[in-house]
């Protein structure tokens, strides 16, 4: 760098000069700026301020894609997943976007928070991928709702032109493991026998006797907990004894569309089904009508005291208070227990499948088999009765 003093009319002032090299053409350019002062601080100033320069005048020579590859390389892997979940909320439902936000934290945990986007290689996420599943032993739907988090990730970088080649990822399967003995006592704990079921509601009522009443419906119906919470008093036709499934609530009140197509349905009711359905709307009615100022009457059937439609979020921590010796209970268990009991009186898979609103007979079969396994057990001891 050199200096150049310059004396005019405003006074004296002094010029700094240094010549840079373009990287782009090998050739030698002269960048300049003035300034008040010549000491130890100004000089300093002046080359800040001329490397500045150099770098905007670089930056004016780079064309667009190349700035675009710079802005690539300097991408965070979790700016980037905000951004593809802010473009998936605007049209899936809530529950999916929480899925997909919960297994971009499960990546996390694996490999830092500001990991470069373009780090982010296919041999990284099968090893995530692989490590759940095959080292950590957790199960297949979970992992592979991981994996589809991926996938759809890619998909729409490659959208984006944020990386050319994605086959890498799309190539990532899971080939399924020998279930484990864990696995299978694990199976078996999804779903409560009759005498199970009995103990559970018991102590159930005697906590809440509201929620021991809702869950009950569950065991009779087979509904999804967000299905029972977005029944409204319209979706009940008394005279056929059906209720109309159409919709969800969601853990944040919003009501949506069912978890897919397969989940519109009609299910039957039987007398305790309706019986309890009646008292919610009764009881209901009689809140709006005596507390007013503490009960919103919103149309649903199945609230709280407030009217506020019930939550798995807000009921889940009551029933962990049940004990019930090896298993877990959640409002999930009671649709399980409801495949469970129709298996035992012989209905069959598809017609299963088609009350509670599963269109993957895979999901059905995992309860399905395990009671068609006591079943055939009971049968064998009948047989060892049988002496002619």
């Amino acid at each position: 760098m050199w200096i150049e003093k310059i004396e005019n009319s405003k006074g004296v002032r002094y010029k700094y000069s240094e010549r840079f090299i373009n990287p782009l053409t090998n050739r030698y350019f002269k960048l300049t700026v003035t300034l008040n002062a010549n000491n130890r601080h100004a000089k300093k100033r002046a080359l800040e301020m001329l490397q500045l320069k150099f770098n905007e005048k670089l930056q004016e020579t780079k064309s667009d894609e190349e700035k675009r590859q710079e802005q690539i390389q300097y991408l965070s892997l979790k700016a980037f997943s905000d951004n593809w979940l802010e473009f998936v909320a605007l049209t899936a439902k809530t529950n999916t976007v929480l899925r997909h936000r919960s297994n971009i934290k499960k990546i996390f945990t694996f490999i830092d928070v500001d990991s470069a986007f373009v780090d982010f290689t296919p041999a990284i996420a099968e090893k995530i991928v692989f490590d759940m599943y095959y080292k950590k032993q957790c199960s297949y739907s979970y992992v592979n709702s991981l994996l589809v988090t991926i996938k759809l990730m890619m998909r729409y970088a490659k959208k984006d032109n944020l990386i050319s080649d994605i086959s890498g990822f799309e190539e990532i399967k899971i080939k399924r493991r020998p279930i484990t003995e864990q696995e299978l006592e694990k199976n078996k704990s999804k779903f409560l026998n009759k005498d199970e079921l009995k103990e559970c509601l018991k102590q159930l009522k005697q906590i809440d006797n509201r929620i021991a009443l809702a869950m009950e419906f569950i065991a009779l119906t087979g509904l999804r907990c967000g299905e029972l919470s977005a029944l409204r008093v319209q979706d009940y036709n008394k005279q056929t004894s059906t209720i109309s499934i159409n919709g969800t609530i969601t853990n944040t009140f919003k009501r949506e569309t069912p978890k897919n197509v397969y989940s519109y349905r009609d299910v039957v009711l039987n007398d305790r089904a309706k019986q309890i359905l009646e008292w919610f709307i009764l009881e209901n009615k009689k809140s709006a009508l005596w507390n007013g100022k503490q009960y919103k009457d919103k149309g649903y059937i199945f609230t709280t005291r407030n009217g506020s439609p019930y939550r798995a979020m807000k009921i889940n921590p009551v029933l962990k208070r049940i004990h019930i010796q090896d298993k877990n209970i959640t409002t999930h268990i009671f649709r399980h227990t409801h495949i469970s009991l129709l298996t035992e009186i012989g209905i069959p898979l598809k017609a299963i499948m088609q009350r509670v609103g599963h269109h993957n007979p895979n999901t059905t079969l995992k309860i399905y088999t395990h009671v068609t396994e006591t079943m055939q057990k009971e049968l064998s001891d009948k047989l060892q009765a049988l002496n002619f």
